[in-house]
């Protein structure tokens, strides 16, 4: 499960983020988005091309794409 099939008014917990990219990997760090960090959606686009999560207390708005690189797990 990704960050993307998150459903609303669930805890989930960041397991792995599994891009090849150093530089995303890098720019999810910085933004909060580590392995062992909690996350929830806050909402999804209309055309779901973006999603916004919440994360350590801070809200994170991140590319479908991007979100997808991001594996999590339900609390």
């Amino acid at each position: 499960m990704t960050l993307v099939d998150m459903k609303q008014n669930k805890n989930y917990q960041i397991s792995k983020i599994s891009t090849n990219d150093n530089i995303l990997r890098e720019r999810l760090v910085s933004l909060g988005i580590c392995e062992g960090a909690e996350a929830s959606l806050l909402e999804k686009s209309l055309d779901r091309s973006t999603i916004a999560i919440i994360s350590n207390n801070t809200r994170i708005a991140l590319r479908t794409s991007e979100a997808r690189e991001v594996i999590v797990k339900e609390l």
